[in-house]
């Protein structure tokens, strides 16, 4: 009896070892997907993805971070995010393959060449930092912040605050370098400017939903932050 139960411990703790190092499944997973192009945001939503194949330049290949053995098993990556939501945006986007990396250049997004000029193209940026790797070699995680912006900037806004104001009440929002929270002064926020702590303070005279945005010229603009207005009573 002692022999049996010993044996049948022995076995669901192999069976537990076995689950937990089993691999992560390639399960539809939710980001959130932004696209900024030169003058104006493409593309602000959550995309529901996973790793897949995706067709760019008339050639199909696979995109789910097992690419350039970057991954042992499949998964969402940023570019197989990007595919998903060109379908939900109705944007093309275009990609030249490098065999070396098993990877995408994106080439075009929404009809917006990738290079205007030496120093502006697709900068891909995941949670606010350069991506340290191609986009079919990147895997994301759920509510991962996946950009493709067409800029030059090193640095992208991040705006936050109140999500709700009154008619006529002032609010102070804050701008800040996404990647380090440093505190970014010049941003235009509904016409208005930060000030040196990043501060910057709105006024709204009529109900409704205020869809904000931070803006600098040598920054990529920050993702959309809406605010209800009530009315003031």
């Amino acid at each position: 009896m002692i022999w049996f139960t010993l044996a049948l411990f022995s076995s669901l703790l192999t069976g537990i070892s076995l689950v937990l190092a089993a691999p992560a499944h390639n399960y539809p997973t939710f980001v959130r997907l932004r696209i900024e192009g030169e003058t104006n945001t493409i593309f602000d939503r959550i995309v529901l993805t996973h790793g897949h194949p995706v067709t760019a330049s008339g050639v199909r290949h696979p995109c789910d971070g097992t690419n350039n053995h970057a991954h042992p098993f499949p998964g969402p990556t940023a570019i197989a995010a990007l595919d998903d939501a060109s379908r939900i945006g109705r944007f093309a986007w275009d990609g030249t393959w490098f065999p070396r990396f098993e990877d995408y250049l994106v080439t075009m997004i929404a009809g917006v060449p990738a290079v205007k000029n030496e120093s502006d193209f697709w900068h891909l940026i995941l949670n606010y930092r350069d991506a340290p790797a191609g986009g079919c070699q990147l895997r994301v995680r759920a509510f991962d912040e996946v950009l493709f912006a067409y800029s030059a900037a090193n640095k992208t806004l991040k705006l936050s605050g109140p999500r709700e104001a009154r008619v006529g009440v002032p609010i102070t929002l804050t701008v800040t370098d996404g990647a380090t929270d440093a505190p970014v002064a010049g941003a235009l926020v509904a016409n208005e400017t930060s000030d040196v702590n990043g501060h910057v303070s709105v006024a709204f005279f009529r109900t409704g939903s205020r869809n904000l945005k931070a803006e600098r010229s040598d920054a990529i603009r920050s993702r959309k932050h809406l605010v209800k207005v009530r009315p003031n009573r």
